[in-house]
């Protein structure tokens, strides 16, 4: 920036930040130097394309627990091929997937075959300590050396030879995160899941975010944020969350509570944050987190499932899959339910991206929620029965901030799959 009372001139060209490449001619003496400017200036435009698009996951990347092998009962994940960017813009690319062993045996060692776990020796801070306790993985930019290739002698070191060349990778790494940050949260209560994944996903997401709009400032991505102190780097991307009960048990893994999609990070200033996008990728998070979780809980037949015990907080909008009338008014017990009324399949996918800004329903205040189940999936499923076979039934449910979906309209459904219009007989 120039110096105060100075000014530049219209078209004068500002070279302050500019980025700098090697000017090739005939004749002109190359050295090594010359060529590495040149690899660090692509780098740079690299990464400015990279800072535009905003830090997330591009694609791909999903994280999945493996059963441990015969002989080995420490815990493992599968990580799929996919695509990264950093904050600092550096674009982290997985080309295939590959299994990760959850173990090393000291802080210094390095992985020598497959794709064991180890630190990133130049990112400071992040440890892992086989024992209980919540861990952030990450994705994170490494540089490997590979061949060797002959020098003529005249270079600085007199060496006959020296590295071919260098390849631009990733590795994997394990962050404590310090039980300080989550000391108020019984990490054995049925809601920690919920619990934590909503302290990641920060308080511009609840309700009373816009009470004091005018000093709400930019949304923050809450613990997430507050791990820079403890070893988190720009450079890495969040994967997971993941929790282990003594050396072998990896008892939670949830990656929506740290992934987000690609979306740029909130200005500061009041009301800008209600116009970035970051706020809508946090959404899609929200309603991925508990649609992830959800699945699980019903895939383990958990008794007594019930929102008021599992999700202190739940996305605006979800669906419950497989689950009749009766399910989908008993998982909400407690709570103030209306419907299910029908609504037509058009309006499913609109209500979704719609809820994406909204606020977090807490389930244990008194707001209503709408149950509303589809004309169209209830009249396939009837359909289906005679050949023995049926469309997988669901029900979506939306905070009562939304607008009422269930409003009769002329036309649109059968009679005995309509509703009357609020208020009348």
């Amino acid at each position: 920036m120039s110096a105060s009372g100075d000014f530049i001139d219209l078209e004068q060209p500002v070279s302050d930040g500019g980025i700098e490449s090697v000017n090739f001619f005939n004749g002109r003496l190359l050295t090594g130097g010359d060529m590495s400017r040149e690899q660090r200036a692509r780098r740079d435009s690299e990464a400015r394309f990279g800072e535009a698009l905003g830090d997330g996951i591009a694609f791909g990347l999903d994280v999945s627990a493996q059963p441990p092998d015969a002989n080995d009962t420490l815990p493992s994940i599968l990580v799929q091929p996919g695509l990264a960017v950093s904050r600092t813009g550096q674009l982290l690319r997985l080309n295939q997937p590959e299994r990760i062993r959850l173990s090393r045996t000291d802080s210094t060692s390095f992985a020598t075959s497959g794709c064991a776990f180890d630190d990133c020796v130049p990112l400071a801070g992040g440890t892992y300590v086989a024992g209980e306790g919540l861990y952030l993985l990450t994705i994170a930019p490494a540089e490997l050396a590979a061949g060797r290739a002959p020098t003529n002698g005249s270079g600085a070191t007199g060496t006959p030879c020296d590295i071919d060349r260098r390849i631009d990778g990733v590795r994997f790494r394990l962050i404590e995160i310090p039980s300080s940050l989550y000391a108020d949260l019984p990490v054995t209560a049925p809601d920690f899941r919920n619990q934590i994944a909503y302290r990641c996903f920060g308080p511009g997401v609840l309700v009373d975010w816009s009470t004091n709009l005018l000093a709400s400032g930019a949304r923050v991505d809450g613990l997430l944020d507050r791990m820079a102190g403890y070893g988190f780097a720009v450079q890495e991307v969040p994967l997971a969350l993941i929790g282990f009960q003594g050396a072998a048990d990896l008892t939670l893994l949830d990656a929506w509570s740290v992934r987000r999609p690609l979306a740029l990070a909130d200005p500061p200033g009041p009301f800008r944050s209600a116009t970035a996008p970051r706020r809508i990728a946090t959404g899609r998070a929200m309603l991925a987190q508990f649609q992830a979780q959800l699945d699980e809980l019903v895939a383990a037949n958990t008794p007594g499932l019930k929102a008021r015990t599992y999700f202190p907080n739940l996305p605006p909008v979800g669906v419950l899959p497989r689950m009749t009338p009766d399910q989908g008014k008993d998982f909400f017990g407690g709570m103030e339910i209306r419907g299910p009324v029908h609504i037509n399949s058009a309006t499913v996918e609109l209500l979704i991206r719609e809820s994406l800004a909204f606020p977090a329903i807490r389930s244990a205040d008194i707001e209503i929620v709408w149950l509303y189940a589809v004309a169209e999936n209830l009249i396939a499923g009837t359909k289906a029965m005679a050949d023995g076979t049926r469309v997988d039934p669901y029900l979506v449910f939306a905070s009562a901030n939304l607008a009422y979906r269930g409003d009769a309209r002329f036309n649109l459904h059968r009679w005995n799959y309509a509703n009357y219009a609020l208020g009348g007989g």
